[in-house]
């Protein structure tokens, strides 16, 4: 009997210890934003991280849901400055307090209207050579409602300038991933503009620009809409005591230097060339050793002269310049012909030198290669008569030192290459695997994306590389089984640099290539509203694959149609075959980032992926 009620004693004491334990202080683990981080938002960003489950939260006095796992998004209002992330966590015993602190940069405003200022938002980075033709713009921010001009000592002693509307601030992630809606606040008053069109006479050395900005007149001001300026700002400015300012330009400028034109040649074997510095791609893989012609400069960007009125831009640090007086190459193309196999058709164009070009997919039938600086002197084109992959096709001189010649095919383009091998030039259009209604001989690759860096971190510290690779595994289990042989650019948490992976698809000459990727948002776009599944593809050939693997992808995981986006992406960009990048779901959201550890939410994405390929080949068939 007393060892019965020492054991129901002992029974009870145990108990009571395991309700303490369970009831102990709440932990608070925040996975972003790191501490001290400087926040890319201006009015508000996603906090996010996990707690002792069961517990109730609270982040600046605001209740925020708890999933079941513990973990917990909220989407709050910021302050510019440092700024505090108050975190309470509340459970039956006890209270946790604890406090993230990030910086949240001030944003860019108008002036205020009681002193005349100018501020050149370019540095010395921005530097410029221009030459006859070129079109200068010229731009500051200064109070608002004013008049203004520039001048450039010893070219132009007064160029106009106007006020432009209110300008927004770039605010990228809410235009691509949210809904579009700019704040108020990120539009300011104040921006002049004007510009200089570039003539022959040149100045013997580089100068900065001067900016005059001088306080309006009573008759200035009558003329200025009311809704642009009220009666406090006007009289403001009416009472300035300094009526006139002069500053000058953060860099210096060139015009028509004589070091300038002067060739260079291409050393990055990868060259991409672009239509402005730092601006959209203009052509992909231009290789190494192509020679093109240096007009001009912005900071660490050259201008290249391509044709007559073709430019292109290019990083100074990816090539070399040649010796001042080396002449532009120009090549004339007197035949063409094309050669064929059972994988694809080349149609070779022997050049004098290489040269750059550009190749463009008009449509899912017609591909266009355009060659800068060479000129036709056509009169034969051979085709492969055996072959009935080209329909038919043509060459054209749209200007000089501008050839192309345009391909017409009968079946759906399925990828190109292009490539010099000497100086002759070769454009490989590729045909599509057989395909017989399953996988059999199809090659694969799928890319676990990410590692060594982890991509996104869950709530909860369930890292985008680990659960790729786990999801990846699923994707190639489901492709075997339908005969597909399948290539894993990794199969563990081996380190994989990024250009690695599309070059793993090239040397086993992939027919297809999936990277599998789960996705975060940038700084200031809700997550809690905007989320979902989403597929990326670069070139017109792999739309229809992103189509039917996003359509097959919503349909499996019930998740948000997030988008189906043209997109710049590294993996995407290789031409020889369709490739798509795939955002299963949203890693940061408690809710999927649970739905993404469970192991028939996995099954059902492998299935969507395979599915998709399919119903892409029987719609290309």
């Amino acid at each position: 009997m007393i060892k019965s009620i020492r054991t129901f004693v002992l029974i009870i004491l145990f108990g009571i210890c395991a309700i303490s334990t369970s009831a102990e202080t709440p932990e608070i683990n925040v996975i972003y934003p790191r501490g001290g981080a400087h926040i890319g938002a201006v009015d508000s960003t996603f906090i996010f991280g996990s707690v002792t489950p069961g517990s109730d939260l609270v982040i600046n006095d605001k209740s925020v849901d708890v999933f079941k796992s513990g973990g917990f998004m909220a989407f709050l209002p910021l302050q510019p400055g440092p700024f505090d992330f108050n975190i309470r966590a509340i459970n039956e015993n006890d209270t946790s307090f604890y406090i993230r602190t990030v910086v949240v940069p001030k944003p860019r405003e108008s002036f205020d209207y009681d002193k005349l200022s100018i501020t050149d938002w370019k540095d010395s980075s921005s530097n410029l050579v221009l030459s006859d033709g070129d079109l200068l713009q010229i731009e500051f921010q200064g109070t608002p409602c004013c008049r203004a001009w520039c001048s450039i000592p010893g070219y132009d002693d007064s160029i106009p300038m106007v006020e432009m509307p209110p300008r927004v601030q770039p605010y990228w992630g809410e235009s691509v991933f949210g809904v579009g809606e700019v704040p108020e606040s990120l539009k300011i008053s104040g921006y002049y503009s004007g510009f200089v069109a570039i003539g022959s006479r040149s100045i013997p050395d580089s100068t900065r620009i001067c900016y005059h900005l001088q306080a309006p007149t009573l008759h200035d001001l009558f003329d200025i809409p009311t809704e642009r300026i009220n009666f406090v700002d006007a009289l403001s400015l009416l009472q300035l005591e300094e009526k006139n300012i002069l500053d000058s330009s953060g860099y210096f400028i060139s015009i028509n230097p004589s070091d300038y034109p002067r060739m260079v040649q291409f050393t990055d074997s990868v060259q991409i060339m672009r239509v402005g510095p730092r601006k959209g791609y203009l052509t992909i893989f231009q290789p190494e050793d192509v020679k093109a012609l240096a007009v001009g400069r912005a900071g660490e960007w050259l201008k290249l002269k391509l044709s007559r009125t073709q430019y292109g831009w290019v990083n100074v640090n990816s090539i070399k310049f040649l010796d001042i007086g080396y002449p532009p190459p120009m090549s004339y193309l007197h035949s063409l012909r094309t050669y064929s196999n059972d994988n694809n058709v080349t149609i070779t164009f022997p050049l004098t030198e290489k040269h750059p070009y550009q190749v463009i997919e008009e449509d899912k039938y017609t591909i266009k290669i355009s060659i800068y600086g060479a000129n036709s002197d056509t009169d034969w084109l051979r085709y492969d008569f055996d072959d009935d992959y080209i329909d038919y096709a043509y060459w054209s001189q749209p200007e000089p030192n501008l050839y192309c010649l345009t391909v017409k095919t009968n079946r759906p383009i399925w990828g190109y290459d292009c490539f010099y091998e000497g100086n002759v030039l070769k454009l490989k259009i590729n045909k599509s695997p057989q395909y017989y209604g399953q996988l059999n001989g199809m090659v694969v690759v799928v890319d676990p994306g990410h590692s060594p860096d982890p991509g996104a971190i869950g709530p909860t510290g369930l890292k985008e590389s680990e659960i790729n690779l786990e999801i990846a595994k699923v994707v190639k289990r489901d492709l075997e089984k339908h005969g597909a042989t399948v290539i894993m650019t990794r199969e563990d948490m081996s380190a994989l640099p990024l250009y690695d992976r599309p070059a793993i698809a090239k040397k086993v000459n992939a027919d297809l290539f999936v990277s599998v990727h789960n996705n975060a948002l940038p700084d200031g776009v809700n997550p809690l509203e905007n989320n979902g599944t989403s597929t990326y593809y670069y070139h017109l050939h792999s739309i229809d694959l992103a189509k039917a693997i996003h359509d097959e992808m919503l349909k499996a995981t019930g998740l948000n149609d997030h988008g189906l986006y043209y997109g710049n992406l590294a993996v995407n960009r290789p031409t020889q075959y369709p490739a798509v990048l795939l955002e299963c779901a949203f890693l940061i959201l408690p809710e999927q980032e649970s739905l993404l550890k469970n192991k028939e939410f996995q099954n059902r994405i492998g299935r969507a992926v395979r599915k998709g390929i399919m119903r892409f080949m029987d719609e290309y068939k």
